[in-house]
């Protein structure tokens, strides 16, 4: 049978054998290796591809991050600049939708995709709608100066520059790039035509769901 007092000393002696361990255990982590980071091996280029990837499946937060780690690369990475913004303005975070492309706009001053796209974020943000207009309205007059006939994406910049009109109040404006846009879809090719020797029809330069897009804005003005 053990004594009380015995139980006691044992008790005292381990409490003091614990400060000692702490600081046997603090002693042997100083001397554990230190992790390396390695360097990302990626390109600007190849962080942008993969967040593509992930937008087209749907995952915005993996893209953004992707995008994000291509302008840690490269700062004047206009696509990655541009794709940010997108994420941005599809997760309603206006502003910064609206600051990576000014930012892409400052890589490419007047480019048709960035001044599209800001303009939108004017119209849902109800935000700088006088300077998305002007900007828009320069980028137009600029393709139509230099290559008159319609592309794949006049339809598209006359479209918003209606809905832009619309929710500025020109109404009458905004009816009529509503009707230029449409004209200019159809001009640029919105129905496959079969091809002269019975092959494949031709590629379409207007997607039919933008002649779509452009119908129902104007159906909403009237």
């Amino acid at each position: 049978m053990r004594l009380p007092g015995r139980r006691t000393l044992y008790g005292r002696r381990a409490a003091l054998l614990l400060p000692a361990l702490a600081l046997a255990v603090v002693a042997a982590c100083s001397h554990l290796p230190k992790i390396i980071v390695l360097e990302d091996p990626l390109t600007a280029d190849e962080h942008v591809a993969l967040g593509v990837a992930y937008e087209s499946r749907g995952e915005p937060g993996p893209a953004a991050r992707e995008y994000e780690r291509a302008l840690k690369k490269d700062r004047a990475s206009f696509r990655a600049r541009l794709n940010l913004g997108n994420v941005r303005l599809s997760e309603k975070r206006y502003e910064a939708a609206r600051a990576e492309y000014l930012q892409a706009l400052e890589l490419r001053p007047a480019d048709a995709e960035a001044t599209n796209n800001l303009a939108w974020v004017a119209i849902l943000s109800g935000s700088g709608r006088e300077d998305a207009l002007k900007r828009l309205d320069a980028v137009i007059a600029a393709r139509n100066a230099t290559s008159p006939k319609a592309d794949e994406l006049t339809p598209v910049l006359l479209d918003t520059r209606g809905v832009l009109l619309d929710r500025l109040g020109r109404r009458t404006e905004a009816d009529a790039a509503f009707a230029q846009a449409e004209a200019a879809c159809l001009a640029a090719g919105t129905v496959p035509h079969p091809a002269p020797d019975g092959g494949a029809p031709a590629s379409m330069e207007c997607p039919e769901s933008v002649l779509i897009e452009i119908k129902r804005h104007r159906d909403e003005l009237r």
